[in-house]
């Protein structure tokens, strides 16, 4: 399918698998979204540094600050507007160190063979090259500085360049990419890691493009590397009947789009009034996005009465936007309004408040606007701030408004200001658009204004629980939900009591929103006030139907010979963050081949990255590809016994991250998927990491030959995590499921033996917001008669306290483990094991399991410890409960 992405150069149309249907949720053949004219051409505004001269650095930092403050307020959310930020920089930063490297190195040279390189020497400090294109270097230690660079290759517009190599690379990452004519900027670069080197490069040649230069540069080097390419072959590739890139790495973004119409395809289970063939409108940042297929919760989505058209449904989020600034005007028949700002939610609070019964004034500094205001109907508007307390005057008998709604959005804190001075004593002022809020007292007190803040869509927004969850509000407490807002704001466009389509002022099919984007944020013309995105069926023969839920994207790095070629599931923080990076430090072992994300957006942006073949949102769409010998799974923890068994019902490999189920069911449904492979099919290891740290295994050492019983002591200071945290529901499990569960099996690793015996005993919380299943002590005995006891709290400091201590005692000696950073002896105060930072077995674990894979040998945790250990945390977890 097709999706809108936005970086910072633009936007661009991305190919995306089609999300997944899910519990709770309705996919949507989306037919029209709708454009936010605001907040994402804010995005796309040009930044840039006003630090003069040669200081990347000072640049650099400037750059980020501005990029921060400005996109903060355009993205509305903190992390969005940091990744957005940050895009911008990286950007800044690329198409400037390779420009001041090149300066010296930039001469006219005859341009080379199509079958190798010639290869000339920059700053590499050791250089050989032959004719053929093979290649030995070794870098400098600069931190972007050219080695090496081909003589000019001529190349066809729309076509790309193709670099096959072989060879190796040893001690630092390096950069091969491609410069334009000039040699000024970066056509694309792709950095490849330490390592045997087998791979097929491209790059897009952009229009208007007879000649590049291929360049190798260091990646951020802080030591010399060493090269050598023994295989550098150049392949001018033409385009294909798709219309598809060569390449479709670089197709990274945010995703964008926030309401959207469209015909339902297929609702999951729990959805109830809503089917397949259905037309709906939709809601949701993250949701509804620009997109041809959406998965949208159903408290998101509204079903279309009669007379409703599509278009006019696609403005349904800012339609209900503005519909929730009238209900917290609680506005009567007859009142007067005055509504400040006639952008496009202003101009639909302006029809509803008069479908209300009210008086209407408004003033926009756009006057036409003003003009497109008083042919609604609007009893009174202007363009001049001078006019407005007179129109107020006069409509009120020189009482003032009865209630104010601004609706503009601007950093000045005289809107605010404003309304107060022309709102009637005991008025309101309400607060739908971003604005300055300083307040000056005067008005506000003395005339006993009431001050409201309209928090988007209504009540159940920014809820997970109703919104993700599905958990509606009973109507007769809650008349007017979010849901209930979508519904009564498409029921007044069929009744034609507002009329909607007249604002829509631009219609762009989907294929040219690219130019579309870059006209309305280049145009410094005022901007229509609704413009939507038409999406008409896909024409090209493309390598996947539309509706997919995988793709196979262009450009990917071909497979390794002799590799476990694994899939990851879930792209979240830890999978990407912590799980690929250890498994990269074997690429002899290891190669991720495949994607598999719910956020298809996070998945695509992290598989382009990398150059992984297949992206999916499905699972399912994997476990039949015979190039998946490993699945790793790293979704939330609810889902890891259904994606177990699926796995193994597959022939796959599996390794999960903790914990293995959250719950007995869950635990029997693996047990079983298990037996069901039988025992020569059954490759499952379970991220329980900390018995493979190296202070543990040293530990393990001084206490082979022992002769009595271990005492282990484990206290483990979590800090608190809010109750409404997805770690503590039904998705996570709670803390002692979801993360002493490592304690527990390191006790069993240390000990040796089965359990025996299982106590724990929980805080009572009483009435504090504290939780008994991250407050806890649990007793474990085992049959070689040696214990472990926990001390799991939430309630210690975040700082001045170490979050894990481990003390075990044996043969009149004791040995502390202290947050994975050091082991000593208590007796001699020796240090057996030191590290800088926590070390706590991911590498190690990874590794082991990598090597049993590979060998068929025994797996480094048998499944009989992981079942046990499994079985304890849910024990403990009854008990702290009372549960029987």
């Amino acid at each position: 399918m097709r999706q809108i992405l936005l970086n910072s150069g633009g936007a661009l149309v991305a190919r995306m698998p089609a999300p997944a249907i899910a519990p709770g949720a309705v996919l949507v053949r989306v037919r029209y979204s709708l454009i936010s004219t605001g907040t994402e051409l804010a995005s796309l505004a040009p930044i840039t540094s006003t630090v003069k001269g040669d200081n990347l650095i000072e640049q650099v930092a400037d750059l980020s600050g501005k990029a921060t403050l400005y996109l903060g307020k355009a993205a509305r959310n903190p992390k969005k507007a940091a990744l957005m930020a940050r895009q911008i920089v990286q950007s800044y930063v690329s198409a400037r160190l390779p420009h001041k490297a090149m300066a010296a190195l930039s001469r006219p040279v005859a341009v080379a063979p199509l079958d190798g390189p010639d290869w000339k020497c920059g700053a590499a400090t050791q250089f050989t090259a032959s004719a053929e294109g093979a290649l030995s270097l070794t870098t400098d230690a600069s931190p972007a500085g050219y080695q090496a660079l081909s003589r000019p290759i001529a190349v066809v517009d729309r076509h790309a360049v193709e670099l096959r190599l072989e060879g190796t690379l040893i001690d630092t990452p390096i950069g091969i990419g491609l410069l334009n004519r000039d040699r000024s900027t970066w056509l694309g670069q792709i950095v490849i890691e330490p390592g045997t080197i087998d791979d097929a490069l491209l790059f897009e040649v952009p229009v208007g493009s007879s000649e590049v230069t291929l360049v190798i540069c260091n990646a951020g080097a802080e030591k010399p590397g060493s090269l050598s390419l023994r295989r550098a072959e150049i392949r001018i590739v033409p385009p294909d009947s798709s219309g598809l890139p060569a390449s479709e790495m670089n197709q990274q973004g945010w995703n964008v789009g926030y309401s959207a119409a469209g015909e339902v395809l297929a609702v999951g289970e729990g959805v109830k009034d809503i089917a397949a063939g259905d037309l709906v409108a939709c809601a949701g940042a993250g949701q509804a996005n620009h997109a041809d297929y959406i998965l949208v919760p159903q408290n998101l989505t509204a079903k279309l009465p009669s007379g409703c058209s599509l278009k006019a449904a696609a403005t349904t989020t800012v339609g209900t936007i503005a519909m929730q600034g009238v209900r917290r005007a609680d506005v009567r028949l007859g009142e007067v309004v005055t509504v400040i700002g006639l952008g496009l939610i202003g101009m639909i609070t302006v029809q509803l408040l008069r479908a209300a019964g009210a008086r209407v004034v408004g003033i926009d500094i756009n006057r036409t606007r003003v003009e497109q205001a008083c042919r609604f109907g609007i009893d009174a508007a202007t363009a001049d701030t001078a006019e407005l307390w007179p129109l107020v005057r006069d409509l009120t008998h020189g009482q003032g408004t009865d209630a104010t709604i601004i609706t503009a959005a601007s950093k000045s804190h005289i809107l605010v200001n404003q309304a107060m001075e022309i709102t009637r004593r005991r008025g309101k002022v309400i607060i739908v658009g971003d604005v300055g809020m300083k307040l000056e007292r005067t008005h506000f007190y003395r005339k006993e204004i009431d001050l409201l803040m309209s928090t988007s869509y209504g009540p159940g927004r920014y809820d997970a629980g109703y919104e993700e969850d599905g958990r509606d509000y009973p109507y007769a407490y809650v008349r007017f939900t979010l849901n209930r807002n979508m519904q009564s704001y498409l029921d007044l466009i069929a009744r034609q009591r507002i009329s909607i389509e007249p604002l829509i002022e631009r219609v762009v099919p989907v294929d040219q929103a690219p130019d579309a984007y870059r006209q309305l944020a280049q145009s410094g013309q005022p901007l229509p006030l609704g413009v939507l995105l038409e999406y008409q069926d896909e024409q090209e023969a493309l390598p996947q139907p539309p509706e997919s839920s995988r793709i196979e994207l262009r450009g990917a790095q071909p497979a390794k010979k002799d590799c476990i070629g694994y899939a990851l599931i879930g792209a979240g923080a830890f999978g990407t963050h912590m799980l690929v990076p250890q498994m990269d430090r074997r690429p002899d072992r290891f190669q991720l081949r495949a994607v598999v994300s719910r956020d298809a957006v996070r998945g695509s942006n992290f598989a382009r990255s990398r150059r992984i073949a297949t992206l999916a949102s499905n699972p399912a769409e994997i476990l039949s590809d015979p190039n998946i010998d490993l699945v790793v799974i790293a979704t939330r923890h609810s889902d890891h016994p259904m994606q177990i068994e699926a796995a193994l019902a597959a022939g796959k490999a599996v390794f999960v991250e903790k914990p293995l189920a959250i719950d007995w069911a869950g635990l029997e449904r693996v047990r079983a998927a298990l037996e069901k492979a039988g025992p020569g099919n059954t490759r499952l290891m379970v991220g329980f990491n900390r018995r493979f740290a190296p202070a543990v295994a040293r530990l393990k050492e001084a206490v082979a030959g022992r002769r009595s019983p271990l005492v282990i002591s484990y206290r483990l200071n979590g800090g608190f995590i809010p109750s409404d945290h997805w770690i503590q529901g039904a998705a996570g499990g709670g803390r002692n499921i979801g993360e002493a569960c490592h304690m527990y099996d390191l006790f069993r690793s240390l000990a040796g033996a089965p359990l025996s015996d299982i106590q724990a005993l929980a805080i009572n919380p009483g009435t504090t917001p504290h939780l008994r299943n991250d407050n806890f002590v649990a007793t474990l005995r085992y049959e070689d008669g040696s214990v472990g006891n926990l001390v799991y709290t939430a309630l210690g400091p975040k700082e001045g306290l170490s979050k894990e201590r481990i003390e075990v005692f044996a043969d009149g000696e004791a040995y502390v483990i202290d947050d994975f950073k050091s082991l000593t002896r208590s007796l001699t105060g020796e240090v057996l094991w030191l590290s800088r930072a926590p070390e706590k077995g991911h590498f190690e674990e990874l590794n082991l399991f990598g090597e049993a894979l590979a060998s068929g040998g025994e797996q480094p945790i048998p499944l009989a410890e992981i079942l046990e250990t499994t079985a304890a945390s849910l024990q403990i977890e009854d008990l702290i409960h009372g549960r029987a």
